[in-house]
């Protein structure tokens, strides 16, 4: 039963999430746990869990009076913010991971050739599609989680879970269309970090990270400034 009730709480914030990144609601929509409860067939609790998941990614935010509201999509500071977090810990993780090389190549090696293979599938189908976007930034994520897996310490772990960053991005270039996915760059700069650690270069690969999350702020901003362009017309 407990198992059930698990997988039920993730399906229903798998489903809210769906619309969160698709824009269905607007920022400050209120989302009503009950009407939700109903909308998805499923009792209050389920959904109440998942709100409280949601509002730790930063997509909700309970306000007083009202319950739980859509959020705004993040500015630039916080964006600045959340890039400047990203990378403290990814490059704490990164560096440890270097302890045990052979196996970090492997996973990445692996990481790298699931991105790419779903990148490859987008190209032909297109970025409007929204199960292909969902899954090409899990890769994109994964990636960047081997350093985690390899970094031998709990709680870099867990302050990197709270930064629930791929969900940001993936809204992000879902609300901007797809003239702001940036999967081929990702991908490449990517492969720059993997090419480093091959040659078994601690510093290079730590640069090229520093490097590539520049890049990724970059164009966050780009795509904050045009979104605040539009909004303004």
């Amino acid at each position: 039963m407990a198992v059930r009730r698990k997988v039920l709480r993730a399906e229903v914030e798998e489903l809210i999430l769906q619309r969160l990144l698709e824009a269905q609601w607007p920022p400050g929509a209120r989302l009503s746990i009950d009407g939700l409860a109903r909308d998805l067939e499923v009792s209050p609790t389920p959904v109440r869990e998942a709100m409280v998941s949601l509002e730790r990614s930063g997509l909700v935010e309970y306000v007083a009076l009202r319950g739980y509201v859509v959020a705004p999509p993040l500015d630039a500071e916080h964006m600045t913010e959340l890039l400047d977090a990203r990378k403290v810990v990814e490059s704490a993780a990164l560096g440890r991971a270097f302890h045990d090389q052979d196996a970090l190549l492997v996973d990445l090696e692996e990481a790298h050739r699931l991105h790419t293979e779903v990148l490859t599938r987008i190209d032909e189908a297109g970025s409007e599609d929204y199960a292909l976007l969902n899954e090409y930034f899990r890769a994109d994520w994964a990636f960047h989680q081997v350093f985690f897996a390899h970094a031998e310490n709990r709680y870099l772990r867990t302050m990197v879970e709270n930064l629930s960053t791929y969900t940001h991005r993936m809204r992000q270039t879902w609300s901007g269309g797809p003239e702001t996915f940036d999967g081929h760059t990702a991908l490449h700069e990517h492969g720059l970090i993997l090419e480093k650690v091959r040659q078994h270069n601690h510093d290079g690969a730590l640069q090229a990270l520093t490097s590539h999350l520049d890049g990724v702020l970059a164009r966050s901003l780009n795509g904050v400034e045009e979104r605040s362009k539009s909004e303004s017309k």
